[in-house]
């Protein structure tokens, strides 16, 4: 029996309402996979950034031998022990860093590694490189850091990464 008065939903309009919110959720679900992976290069990222700039922190602490850690890297066993670098030419001054300011390099060198490879990238490595920026004084020559992480990215492309931290370090 049928009334004219007959409220409701037809069967076309309840499959057309659960079409629409099935491409609605499919895109919903598609933007959550792409939320995971930002969200995993932005922490990559943010790990990146800390560890370069606790080494820049370093640097900047030891800033009267910063030239001492030009060269350091932390690909393959690293290279701490040959910590410091080489006397460098002028406009360096000719100094000799005392046995407690080559330890302390070597240490900072050391323990920034270790942040570097515990960092769990893929093919990470860091290096430090200092270049003579101007002449301050006739004891001492103002530097140019640059501190480099390089690392591959964790999705299917594994394209290369890289973070530059650059600072001009001035003894005191």
């Amino acid at each position: 029996m049928k009334f004219r008065n007959d409220k409701g939903f037809t069967l076309v309009e309840t499959m057309i309402s659960a079409t629409i919110l099935g491409v609605g959720i499919m895109g919903m679900a598609a933007m959550q996979g792409m939320a995971a992976g930002k969200n995993v290069d932005a922490t990559d990222m943010s790990v990146v950034t800390n560890t370069a700039a606790d080494m820049m922190e370093r640097i900047q602490n030891n800033r009267r031998w910063a030239w001492t850690y030009n060269g350091i890297g932390t690909a393959g066993p690293g290279n701490c022990a040959a910590v410091p670098a080489p006397a460098p030419a002028p406009p360096f001054p000719a100094q000799t860093p005392s046995v407690p300011a080559i330890r302390a390099v070597q240490g900072d060198c050391t323990q920034w590694r270790t942040l570097v490879v515990g960092s769990n990238l893929n093919n990470v490595q860091g290096t430090v490189q200092v270049t003579p920026f101007g002449l301050v004084n006739a004891e001492s020559s103002s530097t140019q850091v640059t501190v480099q992480i390089q690392w591959n990215d964790r999705g299917a492309g594994q394209r290369v990464r890289t973070v530059t931290f650059q600072s001009v370090v001035v003894p005191e």
